[in-house]
């Protein structure tokens, strides 16, 4: 008796992990979780939030999701591996070998303020940190040229990611971050619930440095505005990013 009501049981539980691991996919399927997601930035623009709320999505949707999702430096390091998650500055050429089912969600913002969050971090953060921000970004110079040309070379990441479209890019700005999250939701295949918005403390920047950096930044800034706050990549872009003034 004992023995057959083993063998029931063992049957019982076969049956209910094929249930839950049919469950489970109709449910990725239904997410669309099969996407690789990508969420990249020229830094400091939102993509650190945007990450960790895609993350917290993917993790919520399956917890056995929930180490399928990193930073990477640079894309020739990483492989296309659905469900999965990255986060980086990187350009966006080698992305042309990767599966189509690739989305990527890139983060834009002013590059004076990007740049004034970099030079701040050095106090909160440390040389370290600069360091890898510095290389996470292809950076062309250091930290004491911050204010004599566009050493991240924020100006060339947004020109190459808003013109990509060998894969689906998601382009938005971030102060659209909020404004657009089922737009984010429904492109990711990942419910985007983001944390609640709090204004940036004003960066305390000496004077000179201020006016270095706004005749730096400011004409990249000013191409930056005329872009939508929430569109799809295009080589149409170009019309507008064409005019960007490229660090060399």
């Amino acid at each position: 008796m004992r023995r057959k009501l083993k063998r029931r049981l063992e049957k019982w539980q076969r049956s209910a992990q094929k249930i839950s691991e049919l469950l489970r996919k109709r449910i990725r399927k239904l997410y669309k979780t099969d996407y690789c997601v990508i969420v990249a930035s020229n830094g400091r623009s939102g993509s650190t939030m945007t990450y960790h709320a895609l993350r917290d999505a993917l993790e919520r949707l399956d917890p056995n999701l929930s180490g399928q999702a990193s930073f990477v430096s640079r894309l020739d390091d990483a492989t296309f591996q659905a469900p999965f998650l990255y986060k980086t500055h990187d350009f966006p050429q080698v992305l042309s070998n990767w599966s189509k089912d690739t989305r990527v969600v890139f983060c834009f913002g002013s590059t004076k303020d990007s740049t004034f969050s970099v030079y701040t971090a050095m106090e909160g953060y440390g040389p370290e940190w600069i360091k890898k921000h510095f290389y996470n970004l292809h950076a062309t110079g250091t930290y004491d040229e911050l204010f004599e040309r566009d050493v991240l070379q924020q100006a060339r990441q947004i020109k190459e990611w808003v013109t990509y479209d060998d894969i689906p890019v998601l382009c938005v700005h971030y102060n659209a971050l909020w404004e657009y999250q089922d737009e984010i939701s429904e492109f990711t295949g990942l419910k985007f619930v983001p944390a609640p918005r709090r204004e940036r403390a004003e960066k305390d920047i000496p004077e000179d440095l201020r006016k270095a950096a706004s005749q730096i930044y400011d004409p990249i800034d000013e191409v930056i505005s005329q872009l939508p706050r929430c569109f799809v990549a295009s080589p149409e872009m170009n019309e507008i990013v064409g005019k960007l003034p490229l660090a060399k």
